[in-house]
């Protein structure tokens, strides 16, 4: 009886509020896996951040409207691969402050991952960084290239391209936008209730302001990559779903036009977040370059689907 009773509140919790209830449920699987949540004081700001693990440090860094959380099954991978593995919530996002009096720009974010590195003390770290934390960490690793000894880019922003949908999409507003968001996405999204729709809704309402405060700064053009990237000296990894429907994969190709050295891997079957919804097919090619392994200098390589 106890146990019926628990399960129909956690189901009527769940009803209420899923998000809450499938972050709890995700901190407790990086829990187990022996990642933990960290609060530090940085640049007066109170930042959250995992960390998990043991052996030479990876940085992640998520996207526009992401968090830490975003990592999880590659953050749990990366550490029983003997990684020291950190993922922080950028100011604005996740458990991190959200001040009033920040322009949230990429060279702003870039410039606190610094801060970051520095203050944990790591001296040289593989970074990795999704969509607009690619551009982040690119100005990083440009800017402190004796810090980052290598650099991998998920379908990453940070070159300038037409946008072929409303930037409005990346702060929904309604269940409809949702379902739009999620089409960007990923190629073949699964449906999911309108419930859960709904507290998506209401969790961006709240991030809103710095999304699209953050939106502005990175329209303006001041902090493209396009003139800059070729100055980069780390090996690079760029890793791309091939039907990126957001940052599509004529970024990446051109990423890698601009870095001779760099490899560019395209995933099949893979939309925007493939680091999420294609990470056992990523995670092994992913840990063979952070060990100098893998696909030769130049290369570009099709990863099939399974």
């Amino acid at each position: 009886m106890l146990f019926a009773l628990l399960l129909a509140a956690a189901a009527g919790s769940f009803a209420r509020w899923p998000l809450a209830c499938l972050t709890a449920l995700t901190r407790a699987q990086l829990a187990l896996a022996g990642v933990h949540s960290r609060l530090r004081l940085l640049d007066g700001v109170q930042t959250h951040y995992l960390e998990g693990g043991r052996g030479q440090p990876v940085v992640l860094v998520h996207g526009l409207g992401g968090q830490a959380l975003d990592w999880a099954p590659l953050l749990q991978d990366l550490v029983r691969a003997g990684y020291h593995v950190y993922a922080l919530d950028l100011p604005g996002f996740g458990r991190s402050d959200r001040p009033a009096d920040r322009t949230y720009s990429v060279r702003e974010q870039a410039a606190f991952v610094e801060s970051f590195l520095r203050a944990l003390g790591l001296q040289q770290v593989a970074l990795v960084g999704i969509s607009m934390g690619g551009w982040i960490s690119a100005t990083v690793a440009l800017e402190e290239p004796l810090r980052v000894e290598r650099l991998v880019l998920l379908d990453s922003a940070g070159f300038p391209f037409k946008l072929s949908f409303d930037p409005e999409l990346f702060a929904p507003r309604t269940p409809a936008q949702v379902d739009a968001l999620l089409a960007l996405l990923m190629p073949r999204p699964e449906p999911i209730p309108a419930f859960l729709k709904e507290d998506v809704v209401r969790h961006v309402s709240e991030r809103r302001w710095v999304i699209e405060r953050a939106l502005v700064s990175m329209r303006d053009g001041a902090d493209l990559l396009d003139q800059r990237l070729s100055a980069l000296k780390q090996p690079l990894l760029l890793i791309w779903g091939k039907q990126d429907a957001m940052t599509p994969l004529s970024l990446g190709e051109a990423m890698h036009r601009a870095v001779p050295g760099s490899v560019l891997e395209v995933y099949d079957g893979c939309g925007h977040i493939a680091a999420m919804t294609c990470v056992e097919r990523i995670r092994p090619r992913l840990v063979d370059f952070m060990a100098g392994k893998g696909p030769q200098a130049g290369a570009t390589v099709e990863v099939p689907q399974r």
